[in-house]
């Protein structure tokens, strides 16, 4: 639940980044932390789901809005690593999901019950 409320934060700081970012906006360093939390809980959802290659994207994206240690970027660069980090959480919206967890009891009797003879 609260991966997907951050993917859904994480879309809405982008748009409002790439439609509005001023260099010189107080806002950039809210935008790292929210990109940068997001990008670590959907990196660990898709590490649960046993999907590589979305762990290494999206930790990559934690590392590239790293709060911490910035990477400074021109405008131009800034928004097309944002069109690129938006395109990655919409499908990170759309495709990767957990696997449901499996109950103790459905793991205790994986077909349906059998009848005795």
């Amino acid at each position: 639940m609260l991966t997907t409320i951050m993917k859904w934060t994480s879309l809405i700081s982008l748009t409002g980044a790439l439609f509005f970012w001023r260099p010189a906006g107080g806002y950039a360093i809210i935008l790292q932390f929210v990109i940068c939390l997001s990008a670590i809980l959907v990196s660990r959802q898709a590490a649960r789901s046993g999907k590589q290659l979305w762990v290494i994207a999206f930790a990559a994206l934690a590392i590239l809005f790293n709060p911490v240690v910035t990477v400074p970027v021109s405008r131009s660069v800034f928004l097309w690593i944002n069109m690129l980090c938006f395109t990655m959480f919409v499908a990170a919206v759309k495709f990767p999901k957990t696997a449901p967890k499996v109950s103790i009891p459905s793991m205790m009797f994986p077909g349906p019950p059998r009848r005795s003879f």
